[in-house]
């Protein structure tokens, strides 16, 4: 079959597939993406009283701070004790020895690897 039949076939069929009773591009939503740009509706309550919009933020920050379940926030001391852990930690896993048979419940088993 010659390359112009070949893309001819092809071509149909893309065209057949594409055949669903809307414009083309369906995906593209062009009313959307060339409309003007508009302000959001509470955009003049702010600009007229800014400490409205402000206090209403701070609401809805306090109401959003409330369904995150009240749980403590970690201090620096205490993160910075799990991080020097956590170092610790990756250190020790890093200069295991790949070829013992170290059980992985057993974590104080790690052992220096023999340097090459």
């Amino acid at each position: 079959m010659r390359l112009a039949g070949i893309i001819g076939i092809a071509a149909l069929a893309a065209l057949a597939g594409c055949e669903d009773g809307r414009d083309y591009p369906a995906l593209m939503p062009t009313e959307q993406v060339l409309a003007q740009p508009a302000l959001p509706g509470h955009a003049a309550d702010a600009l007229r009283d800014p400490g409205a919009a402000t206090g209403a933020l701070a609401a809805r920050g306090a109401a959003l701070a409330g369904r995150g379940g009240g749980g403590s926030v970690a201090d620096a001391a205490a993160l910075e004790g799990r991080a020097a852990a956590l170092r610790t930690r990756a250190k020790a896993l890093s200069q295991r020895s790949l070829d013992d048979a170290c059980p992985e419940d057993q974590p104080d088993c790690a052992a220096p690897a023999a340097p090459e």
